[in-house]
């Protein structure tokens, strides 16, 4: 009997046909939607510009930023006091005040934009209240770090597209409850959830997307999906920018999810994840669908050699799927590899990401720009990624954000070329961004992928959590915070020299053949 090779059969029945490109269009828009409960807090929980109302002087409605405004309130770097003003005097007048004795406010505020977030309807104002919103952005993290390993088990031991549509689900209604919330401690309560829930959706949806294809097209299949992660990205902007209030962000943000679950049912289960289960008539009836609608056919020859795997199927931990992987040597030896090139690939990512705010004034086009910014880096990663591999991408990319981010720092700030430099990073950091994400998906077998690749996502969340607080670097020594991504960014290209390459190599479905 002929032996079974999926990637074979894949090809015979199509290779990237009607239903590859239907199927890659729903889960795009799973994809889409993952970037809402994980980026969503940056316009929703973000500080805004506001001062106190001096009732002497502001009319209803009045400006920002009036002729008066400094005699009567503390500019910090030509920014106004947000919660303090002069001590009136008596003739209460608009260019009268006492400047040696400032006051505080707590109930009437002046905004710069009409437009709220939770810090105009919680009361979140001040210095010592600022916790408040920075601890949003952490909770975000500490949710994904719960969600990650958790969405990697249920994925390998209940299937990824049970997971992604619970997910998904969950993630949609926990957003839009949210938008009602009634005070700060609800609406931080119901983030952590919401991060709970829906952490795991591009993973899942990730893994679902890449082991339908065969290993010539994966390259093709890892771009679209990076393309529509940057399509949500500008989306969430684009939200932000015209939404009156958060409650109707995070309702339009959401409100499609119901729409995305429906049509994640149409979605049929990964056949590789059905054979590695040994669901073997599952799996044909996946593969019958796929070439009638291509318009091929799956010979009764073919159909035949697929239980092949599941005679040859070792037992294992199965109830555990990454327990598998952590018993045998050169793959634990590669799970921390992998763990570590996340951290150095997120640190910097996030990082310049960051750190780029500064480059234009309107936050919401800023964050759009910055997004779109990425999409030569997905066209430079797939080419390079087919004709040099996975493992000289990987490394040349870290490399050369390292290279990119120390050379910053000899360069006079502001001036043209630094500007060049530093949007080069931020290329190169993406391309690595980008090709650790396939890379993952390719070191380690069906049977235990999620689990593993959640893992190595999970540490990867390290270096985002980090990033935020290297600009205070900044304090100690002015290139301090570049020079670290750029440390981090050298010593994971090194070590990514060591990595297997798996450009055109079958994925493993099981443990002994990783």
């Amino acid at each position: 009997m002929k032996k079974f090779d999926l990637d074979d059969i894949l090809i015979s029945i199509g290779g990237w046909g009607k239903f590859q490109t239907l199927y890659y269009a729903v889960l795009c828009t799973a994809i889409i939607f993952s970037v809402f409960p994980a980026m969503n807090y940056i316009f929703i929980a973000r500080d805004i510009k506001y001062r106190c109302k001096i009732d002497s002087c502001d009319r209803e409605n009045g400006d920002f930023n009036p002729d008066w405004l400094k005699n009567a309130v503390p500019f910090e770097q030509n920014v106004p006091s947000k919660c303090s003003y002069y001590q009136p005097e008596e003739n209460d007048t608009c260019t009268s005040f006492v400047k040696n004795e400032t006051l505080t406010c707590h109930d009437d505020f002046v905004y710069e934009r009409l437009e709220t977030t939770i810090v105009h309807d919680f009361n979140i104002k001040c210095d010592e209240n600022l916790w408040k919103l920075t601890i949003i952005g952490t909770i975000n993290v500490v949710g994904k770090l719960v969600c990650l390993p958790l969405a990697g088990f249920f994925s390998d031991r209940f299937g990824r597209k049970s997971m992604v549509i619970v997910s998904v689900f969950l993630s949609t209604i926990v957003g839009l409850v949210r938008s009602f919330s009634v005070n700060y401690y609800m609406y931080v309560g119901l983030e952590f959830l919401n991060t709970v829930v829906g952490s795991g959706i591009y993973s899942g949806a990730f893994i679902l997307a890449l082991e339908l294809v065969d290993s010539k097209r994966r390259n093709l299949g890892n771009s679209i999906i990076c393309l529509a992660f940057t399509v949500g990205h500008i989306l969430l902007g684009a939200a932000a920018w015209v939404s009156p209030t958060w409650q109707f962000m995070t309702q339009i943000m959401y409100g499609p999810g119901i729409l995305v679950t429906i049509l994640l049912w149409f979605v049929p289960e990964s056949v590789r994840w059905l054979i590695a289960r040994n669901k073997i008539e599952k799996a044909e009836g996946v593969l019958k669908s796929i070439a009638k609608i291509n318009g091929k056919e799956l010979t009764e020859e073919t159909i035949k050699t697929i239980p092949y795997l599941e005679d040859s199927k070792s037992d294992g931990d199965e109830a555990i799927p990454l327990m598998a992987i952590l018993k045998k040597k050169s793959l634990l030896i590669r799970i921390i590899h992998c763990s570590f090139t996340w951290i150095c690939c997120n640190f910097p990512y996030y990082g310049l990401t960051i750190q780029s705010v500064a480059l234009s004034q309107d936050i919401y086009v800023n964050y759009m720009c910055v997004s779109v910014v990425e999409i030569p880096a997905y066209i430079l990663a797939y080419g390079a990624l087919d004709r040099i591999g996975r493992k000289k991408t990987l490394a040349l990319s870290l490399i050369l954000t390292g290279v990119a981010c120390l050379s910053v720092d000899f360069i006079r700030a502001g001036s043209p070329l630094a500007l060049v430099v530093f949007l080069s990073g931020k290329l190169f950091v993406t391309v690595s961004y980008m090709t650790i994400y396939i890379y993952t998906a390719e070191l380690f077998p069906t049977s235990s992928r999620h689990s593993a690749f959640a893992v190595c996502s999970m540490f990867g969340c390290v270096g985002s959590m980090l990033a935020p607080q290297v600009p205070l670097l900044a304090k100690v020594y002015k290139p301090l915070p570049l020079m670290v991504f750029s440390a981090l960014a050298f010593t994971a290209g090194l070590l990514a020299f060591l990595f297997p390459e798996t450009k055109d190599t079958k994925n493993p479905d099981e443990i002994d053949k990783s």
